[in-house]
């Protein structure tokens, strides 16, 4: 079983415009709503690549509404707990062509920790040993900054592989309580570990404080220079190919989907990595949030770059 859980999802708004500019009345070409959160990102782009999860979260209000059937008229199960305030909308101003965007993140409703202890309780009457459980995205408001790092205890404890997807401190506490899979990119990883990420070989050195928590994947994105996907025997290295960028709002969360789905294969960590960067790549194409389609990613694979750069211990 593979589960989802996005703690701040939102209606995302994404608005398409013929050029940004400042100080002036800007027409709209296009106006589009995905339902997203990373989580849900996931699950959407999971459901497309030929897996089905179960998405949970928190939400409300008439946009809690819109996500859920948003959701599940695609096919998607889902089980909330509801708040009382209304789930963020998070709007992107996007230039036509897809080079130039403007992301703006409201920062969710304010929780009561009833409904924490709530998320907590659900989840764990799902959590089943050797299950895959996708944990991602922002704190809504009240949310405390351990609440990954509880939620990953109390999945490990079951059995569960957590794959995990955050920034700041809840990133740094949710890896002390080692997830199976972390998903840092480069902005994430350098806050974390103290230095600039330029290179890969600046990417190799990022890696290792991860890994020596005990952390069993270390998938480290770092922009057009590729995806390093390490793990406590090598290191592997996947490029993606020049692609026309429309939009990279959620590329991130269809790259993980594809690492999602490659690992329940049980595949090599070549294809594990060419799987994710085909899809986060396929992703960035396209003008909605993690919209990619099955053949597209099947058509980018054989593009994706991949090497072993790295055998640990030698």
């Amino acid at each position: 079983m593979i589960v989802t859980l996005t703690p701040n999802p939102s209606v995302d708004r994404t608005i398409t415009i013929p050029q940004i500019r400042f100080n002036e009345v800007l027409r709209t070409n296009k106006v589009r709503l995905d339902w997203g959160g990373k989580g849900f990102n996931v699950s959407r782009s999971l459901r497309v690549l030929g897996h089905d999860s179960l998405a949970l979260g928190l939400v409300g209000g008439g946009a809690g509404i819109m996500v859920e059937d948003g959701l599940n008229k695609l096919g998607i199960q889902t089980d909330f707990v509801w708040v009382e305030e209304e789930t963020r909308t998070n709007t992107i101003l996007l230039e036509e062509g897809g080079e130039w965007y403007i992301k703006l993140n409201e920062p969710g409703p304010h929780v009561p920790e009833e409904a924490i202890a709530d998320l907590f309780e659900k989840a764990l009457s799902y959590a089943h040993e050797g299950d895959i459980w996708v944990v991602c995205g922002s704190l809504s408001q009240d949310v405390p900054v351990d609440f990954y790092a509880r939620l990953i205890k109390l999945l490990n404890e079951k059995g569960v592989k957590v794959f995990f997807d955050a920034n700041e401190q809840a990133l740094k506490l949710g890896c002390m309580e080692g997830p199976f899979l972390v998903k840092p990119n480069a902005d994430e990883a350098e806050a974390f570990v103290g230095f600039q990420i330029k290179n890969h070989e600046d990417g190799k050195r990022a890696v290792l404080p991860f890994l020596r928590m005990g952390i069993q994947y270390v998938a480290l994105t770092i922009g057009n220079l590729g995806l390093l996907l390490a793990t406590q025997q090598e290191m592997v290295l996947a490029v993606p190919p020049k692609v026309p960028v429309r939009n990279v709002t959620g590329a991130g969360d269809s790259l993980m989907a594809g690492l999602v789905a490659a690992i329940s294969q049980n595949l090599p960590t070549t294809e594990i990595a060419r799987w994710g960067v085909a899809a986060g790549t396929t992703s960035v194409m396209q003008e909605g949030i993690s919209q990619i389609s099955y053949a597209d990613v099947m058509a980018m694979m054989p593009r994706v770059e991949v090497r072993l750069i790295n055998v640990m211990g030698n």
